[in-house]
Formats: C-alpha cells, sequence, structure tokens
C-alpha cells in the first residue's frame, strides 16, 4: 500500500474535542508565561484568570470525549485509565486553585505560588496531551510500507505540530545493517520511539538509535552508552509523566512492537519483517 495516507480517520466530533483540549491547554501555558514574566502586572494576570478558569469544565469534557473514543480497544485500556485520571486530577487541582486565587489580591506570596502552580500544571497537561495523542494514533493510524531508519531521520526531528515540547534533546542514528522497507504505522512508530528516548534521557545525556536486522524483526536499541559515529537528530521532547510507561506498553502491541528495558537502555524488536539490502 505505497499510496496509503498514513493519517487516522477524520471524526468531526473528535477533531473538535481536540481543539477545545488544545484551545485551553494554549490558554494555560499563555497564562503560566504572564505570571512568569516581571513585565506583566498582577492586575492583568488578575483580568485572565476568570477566563483561565472558566476553560477547565471545556477542557474536561474535551478529555472526556478524547479518552471515551478509546473505549473499545482493549489493549490500551490500563494506559488509557491511568491517562485519564492523571488529567482528570490535574485539571480539578487546576480549577480549585484557580477559584481561590480569582477570589484574592495578587500579592507577591500569592504570585509567587500562582507561578509554581501553573508552571507545574501546565507542564504534566502538556506532557499527557502528548501521551493522549500517542494512543489515539497507534489505535487509527494505519500502516505503511517504509523504511524505519529513514522515517526516524524525518520524522524526530520535525517541529512540533499542535503540541507543546519542554525541551530538545539529541540522538545519533547509528545503522549497523541496512535496512529494507516495512509496514508500519509511522507517526505512531516515530512518536514511541522519541517518547522511550525521551525518558531514557530524562537524567541528562545522548541517545543513540542503533538500526540492525533481527531475523524476521527490526531491532532498534535506544541506548545511553557512548556512541561516536552515526547521525546526530534534535529531537523534540513532551515531558515525561507518571503514565508514560503504561502509554508506551499499551501502544506497543498495536505498533508490533516487544520491548526489552534495562538499566541503561531499551530494545525494540519491531515486527516489520525487514530485509537486509
Amino acid at each position: 500500500m505505497p499510496g496509503a495516507s498514513s493519517q487516522p480517520p477524520r471524526n468531526v466530533e473528535l477533531d473538535s474535542a481536540r481543539g477545545s483540549f488544545r484551545d485551553a491547554l494554549g490558554a494555560l501555558g499563555n497564562l503560566a508565561q504572564l505570571v512568569g514574566s516581571v513585565k506583566v502586572g498582577s492586575k492583568a494576570i488578575s483580568g485572565v484568570l476568570p477566563d483561565v478558569l472558566a476553560s477547565c469544565g471545556s477542557m474536561r469534557q474535551a478529555a472526556s470525549e478524547l479518552f471515551g473514543a478509546l473505549e473499545g480497544w482493549p489493549s490500551v485500556r490500563l494506559a488509557r485509565d491511568e491517562l485519564q485520571t492523571f488529567v482528570t486530577l490535574r485539571i480539578d487541582e487546576l480549577e480549585r486553585e484557580l477559584e481561590a486565587f480569582v477570589q484574592e489580591s495578587l500579592r507577591t506570596a500569592e504570585r509567587l505560588d500562582l507561578d509554581r502552580l501553573l508552571g507545574r500544571v501546565s507542564r504534566e497537561l502538556d506532557a499527557a496531551y502528548a501521551l493522549m495523542d500517542l494512543l489515539e494514533v497507534s489505535v487509527h493510524e494505519p500502516k505503511v510500507v517504509l523504511n524505519v531508519p529513514e522515517l526516524l531521520r524525518r520524522r524526530l526531528a520535525d517541529p512540533p505540530s499542535g503540541r507543546r515540547p519542554q525541551r530538545l534533546f539529541t540522538a545519533r542514528l547509528v545503522m549497523r545493517h541496512q535496512i529494507g522497507d516495512g509496514a508500519i504505522k509511522p507517526r505512531a512508530l516515530a512518536a514511541f520511539v522519541s517518547t522511550e528516548a525521551e525518558r531514557l534521557t530524562e537524567e541528562g545525556g545522548e541517545a543513540a538509535l542503533i538500526v540492525s536486522c533481527l531475523g524476521g524483526e527490526l531491532g532498534l536499541e535506544i541506548t545511553l552508552e557512548p556512541v561516536t559515529e552515526g547521525r546526530v537528530l534534535s529531537v523534540w521532547a513532551y515531558g515525561s509523566i507518571e503514565p508514560t510507561l503504561a502509554c508506551l506498553d499499551g501502544t506497543a502491541a498495536l505498533l508490533g512492537v516487544k520491548i526489552e528495558r534495562r538499566e541503561r537502555s531499551t530494545l525494540l524488536r519491531i515486527a516489520t519483517h525487514p530485509e537486509l539490502v
């Protein structure tokens, strides 16, 4: 199916929910930046708080619809439930705290408290949205025949689209064999690899992505061990949170990926039926 699109099927209701969630995230992120800026007065911030508070309800409803669309997929049920609980708790906390801040003057101490709250919750919900996207795309994206190393070269360095990254890290793509094309879910697989690499590099360091052919499987080792060869890629990171591992494990079967985790590396066995070329 070389000519097939890798885009998931369109759903107007889910597109609307996704847009509402992103809009609320954007408003939250903008408020976090305002509160953290010494150039913005507390009076201006107080004028924006009610709008962000009002968006919590639409964010909660949008999240419920997006998670509800994953109910028919048993392989991601545990991941979906864990991530939904995480998101709901953060929205509830944000709403509760903003209700209190709206009622009081933003003196220095209160503004510092608000800054810490918004910075943390905004980062956590941004990371959660990236995982929501991973779950959805893993479920709905059709497989197409592509070259995995070439996909990683292109996709991992792509600028963010509809998501807000938290940092940029580097990874080296190393080829042990020349790999032929295979049937994969391209967007989902690239997001999966970058999320696992981000998880490994949380404490710093450069990741190496070592590609090899393991019989009928493609081997992709993500390791923190020093590697000097290969092509250096800049990879966007969206944040690792408590449900990250569950989401990676839940989507692995949908992508044809077996995971072998070690202390400083992860081996992914990807069922693409690659051929040496």
